[in-house]
């Protein structure tokens, strides 16, 4: 605030760079450090990286309030009761039967979209977000938008199935796996619910990978599982990324409400896994 006299208080100084090298550090990701001020006012001393945050103002009684649910870790109104579900009405089938069993991914129209990364969004009041990043914003919106018509927003059977591979894969860098495709059990219950035989003699899916090789001390993926542990849910949304993946611009309002992912390690996947074919990615790299 400029009151002390020059060449004193230094102390603060050094404080302060402490909490740039700390979000520094944890890759722009603050986890440790709430803003809190003493009148509205004072919300441009704010620095700079924690600006973005949610503050605290302690002069008036609601900020008091949020600042202390804040710091209990308790939201501030509870939860309600779930209600009795209800049955959901049925969309009917718009395609041949069989192709409907064939899961989410349209091949041409993921081929032109380009899904080049996943990434992480994470809130402290909210579930987090798994973003798709893909090069074309028009085939992008395309895939989730066919993706609501046909799962809804909160994919009820839970048809769409995201796993997460970790560990490492021989010949492969060191990193972890995205898998998008559809869950067998789930289309099936799905498909039977709508009125229709099935015979499990045979039944094709079409998936699709994305190897991501964060750099060393990365905690993007970390954050998610130990938010996605918090709330028990989270968002699949796509998102828009530069050929250099420097700029990344997510869709949030085509984000489909989830339930279950599957958060696995290599060594857990056997003959006939489902995601077997992550284990042989480098032959199915598209």
């Amino acid at each position: 605030m400029r009151e002390e006299e020059a060449g004193e208080g230094h102390g603060v100084r050094w404080e302060g760079n402490l909490i740039y090298q700390h979000i520094y550090n944890a890759g722009s990701e603050n986890t440790k450090f709430v803003p809190v001020i003493f009148d509205p006012s004072h919300r441009s001393y704010i620095p700079t990286p924690l600006q973005g945050t949610t503050h605290f103002c302690v002069k008036t009684q609601e900020g008091y309030e949020g600042l202390y649910s804040r710091l209990l870790n308790k939201p501030k109104a509870e939860r309600p009761a779930l209600g009795k579900l209800r049955p959901l009405p049925e969309k009917p089938v718009k395609t041949n039967p069989i192709m409907y069993l064939t899961g989410p991914i349209d091949v041409d129209l993921w081929n032109k979209a380009k899904w080049r990364a996943t990434f992480f969004m994470c809130y402290p009041d909210r579930p987090p977000v798994l973003g798709l990043a893909y090069e074309d914003e028009s085939a992008a919106r395309n895939i989730f938008e066919t993706w609501h018509q046909r799962y809804g927003e909160n994919d009820g059977y839970e048809e769409l199935r995201i796993s997460i591979i970790e560990g490492e894969i021989p010949g492969g860098e060191p990193g972890y796996s995205v898998h998008v495709g559809s869950d067998p059990e789930a289309a099936i219950k799905r498909f039977r619910d709508a009125g229709y035989a099935f015979d499990d003699d045979l039944m094709m899916m079409v998936s699709r990978i994305n190897r991501m090789t964060p750099p060393t001390g990365s905690r993007n993926l970390e954050m998610f599982k130990q938010y996605y542990k918090t709330f028990k849910t989270y968002f699949l949304a796509p998102g828009v990324i530069s050929k250099d993946r420097q700029q990344l611009n997510p869709i949030l309002e085509l984000g489909i409400y989830k339930g279950k992912i599957q958060i696995r390690h290599v060594s857990e996947i056997g003959e006939n896994d489902v995601d077997r074919v992550v284990l042989l990615e480098r032959e199915n790299e598209r």
